[in-house]
């Protein structure tokens, strides 16, 4: 005869962590996306500072001819 166990046969198991959503689980690269895309809307459009100045040389004057030459 075989021997019966003791104790209940069903036991009551806890569930299982539910499954976390999309967005708990994409969340950070939503968020690094968006700071991407603010970043380079803000270096695109938030420059009020004039365009560079073309300055001309200090001389124009071939090398070596800064002085006249006298007859």
């Amino acid at each position: 005869m075989a021997m019966k166990q003791p104790g209940p046969v069903f036991t009551i198991q806890p569930a299982a962590p539910a499954k976390p959503g999309w967005w708990q689980s994409h969340r950070h690269q939503v968020v690094g996306l968006v700071a991407l895309v603010v970043g380079f809307v803000i270096g695109q459009n938030g420059t009020d500072a004039p365009a560079a100045i073309n300055t001309p040389p200090a001389s124009t004057a071939p090398a070596g001819s800064a002085t006249p030459s006298t007859p």
